[in-house]
């Protein structure tokens, strides 16, 4: 689950003048791995976003499977053992990468990172900034602050909570809908929360071409924390069921297709752990 998507540009406009060699930005920019980021997104703004939100993504994803304890599972799997004992390069590759925790869904995720989370937010933050630009009074401030929480904020959490049903398996769009609004609520509900105080921080102790890497870096650790709370919770609830068909005499492939097939459990390696955790 990731992520409560705050702003991915300069949420505000940026004063005139604001560059890379002001005054207020020297120090913090004088880290040369820094500074080379933020030449690079000057010159190239969204392709530099949508490779950094890939790599994020996959990572957060990669990170969050090792807290809720899943890469053993995926290390040990009938399938990944079988890749191993293949040998060459491709099998090797696909062992220690499984190992690692990088599988399939890490994949998925650089590509939901790359090709829609990075794109979608460099457009609707954009429109608000043209919106506002030239407008910097503390009322025109918080105008903006309020604006971006009903539109963009909104549009990039709907098309979060879909864009992981997707990745989870889910196709027909009766089930995509029915996650967007299990899940939209509580989503905005943080969001509103952390938003604005990440804004205020920015806005007083920022300059202004260091907002996408603090927002950046912002996003990255929600995404990761809520990522792992609902692969704990997915565990959870797999083990539960897996228990309940050991009750009922070990149930049926019937059942389980009757609650929506596996994929309502999670991906293979949280059925992997919970089928562990239930003997």
């Amino acid at each position: 689950m990731s992520a409560v998507k705050l702003p991915t540009q300069n949420a505000l406009p940026v004063p005139p003048g604001a560059g890379l060699n002001s005054p207020a930005s020297s120090t913090l920019t004088s880290n040369p791995l820094l500074s080379r980021y933020l030449v690079a997104l000057q010159a190239n703004p969204l392709r530099t976003k949508q490779i950094t939100s890939g790599v994020l993504s996959a990572l957060a994803e990669v990170l969050a499977g090792h807290f809720a304890g899943l890469p053993s599972a995926a290390a040990n799997s009938k399938e990944r053992q079988h890749q191993a004992d293949q040998g060459g390069i491709l099998g090797l590759t696909s062992a220690l990468l499984a190992k690692a925790g990088i599988n399939d869904r890490a994949g998925k995720m650089f590509i939901y990172g790359s090709l829609v989370s990075a794109p979608l937010g460099h457009v609707l933050t954009g429109m608000l900034q043209r919106a506002f630009v030239g407008k910097t009074s503390p009322r025109d401030k918080v105008m903006q602050i309020i604006v971006s929480s009903l539109t963009v904020t909104v549009i990039t959490n709907i098309v979060y909570l879909a864009s992981m049903a997707v990745v989870n398996g889910a196709r027909a769009p009766e089930k995509i809908m029915a996650v967007v609004k299990a899940g939209i609520w509580k989503m905005l509900q943080i969001s509103w929360a952390t938003s604005p105080l990440a804004i205020a921080f920015a806005q007083n102790y920022l300059p202004p071409e260091l907002w996408e890497p603090f927002f950046t870096v912002i996003r990255f650790f929600l995404s990761t924390a809520f990522n792992t709370m609902a692969k704990k919770k997915q565990v959870a609830l797999a083990r539960k069921e897996a228990l309940r068909r050991g009750g009922n005499g070990g149930g049926t492939s019937g059942s389980a297709s009757g609650n929506g097939g596996e994929k309502d459990l999670g991906d293979a390696d949280i059925r992997s752990k919970a089928a562990g955790g239930s003997r």
